[in-house]
């Protein structure tokens, strides 16, 4: 009996130990002491790609030559019937400007974008020839001047819509509304006399010197403020080529023009004259890109602009009205430009 229980305690013993050995091993492979199980690293999600692959910002700076012209009518014929229609025609011709402005444009990852420019410089060299007319339009006088100084300052702001047309994204249509304020300041001096009908009974012989060629006789300055309505074609000519252009019909556009006559005392003091229109035009531009690298362009182009109106002539210091005709502006010419292009997102 005694050996009886001496054995179960031996057996009872060595379950005991061998339970605690599994427990221990149990512990040891699958309890808080085993090595960290291998979790997958977090890793960021990708943002879906950008809608527009166009850098969003550009900056830079443009060199405008051009050549311009101004020509308009006052018609003063229903004041009296002694006078023609029209009674003076004046022609700012051949005036050349030199122009630096700033540019750029915005776009975000919807492809709308926000562009535009400010700009502005001298105006010089052309001819003012100013006619003058009777009734039957009898030519009784016919001037020459010179233009020489003043400058214009022009503004123009667009914003519109991207619009992919394939060709993985090297063809781009761009429609915009926008606007655009075109100022020109010219001063002409001195006056020639060219033939006229009436033998150079006013003014006097053709080729004579009138008014010598430092006086200052007249100036004027136009102020256009018109509505754009247009689009911008983006094409990827070849790797690093890219051809813009840019076009845009005024269907709105207001005018105000000062004429100085500073040797007319029965005018009364400058500005004089006084004309208001609201009339159309257009613009057109196209350019070449050649970009340098991933942020810097060259680019090279040409560009025109036209206005035209009628409206009214106001005399302002007797507060007379007369018929405003044909008053048109125009500008052509070439630029160069150098750009920085990034993008933020």
């Amino acid at each position: 009996m005694t050996l009886l229980r001496g054995t179960g305690l031996a057996l009872m013993a060595s379950a005991f130990i061998a339970g605690s050995a599994h427990a221990q091993a149990v512990i040891a492979t699958e309890g808080p002491l085993q090595d960290p199980v291998d979790v997958p690293r977090p890793y960021a999600i990708p943002l879906p790609p950008n809608a527009n692959p166009r850098p969003q910002w550009e900056v830079g700076m443009r060199y405008w030559w051009s050549e311009g012209s101004t020509r308009f009518d006052i018609d003063s014929s229903r004041l009296s019937p002694v006078y023609g229609s029209p009674t003076s025609t004046l022609t700012y011709d051949g005036v050349t400007g030199n122009s630096l402005e700033f540019f750029m444009s915005a776009r975000n990852e919807t492809q709308t974008f926000f562009k535009g420019f400010v700009g502005g410089g001298w105006l010089g060299g052309g001819s003012l020839d100013d006619e003058d007319y009777l009734a039957g339009q009898l030519k009784f006088s016919d001037t020459y001047s010179e233009i020489d100084g003043e400058g214009t300052v022009y503004v123009t702001l667009d914003a519109g819509q991207d619009f992919d047309l394939g060709y993985s994204g090297n063809l781009v249509l761009s429609p915009f509304v926008g606007f655009n304020y075109w100022q020109e300041s010219m001063s002409a001096y001195g006056a020639r006399c060219n033939a006229d009908q009436v033998g150079g009974a006013f003014c006097g012989p053709p080729g004579s010197t009138a008014v010598p060629f430092g006086t200052k006789v007249i100036n004027n300055k136009s102020m256009w403020s018109s509505l754009r309505l247009g689009a911008e074609l983006t094409a990827r000519l070849l790797d690093r080529v890219t051809f813009r252009g840019d076009a845009a019909v005024l269907p709105v556009a207001y005018l105000v023009n000062e004429d100085s006559h500073f040797l007319r005392s029965d005018l009364g003091p400058t500005p004089n004259i006084e004309d208001s229109g609201t009339g159309w035009g257009y613009q057109l531009e196209g350019e070449l890109k050649i970009d340098v690298d991933d942020n810097w362009t060259l680019g090279a182009g040409v560009r025109y602009w036209y206005a035209e109106t009628g409206g009214l002539s106001e005399f302002v210091q007797s507060r007379t009205e007369v018929d405003l005709q044909d008053f048109t502006s125009e500008r052509f010419g070439v630029f160069g430009n150098v750009s920085y292009r990034f993008s933020t997102f």
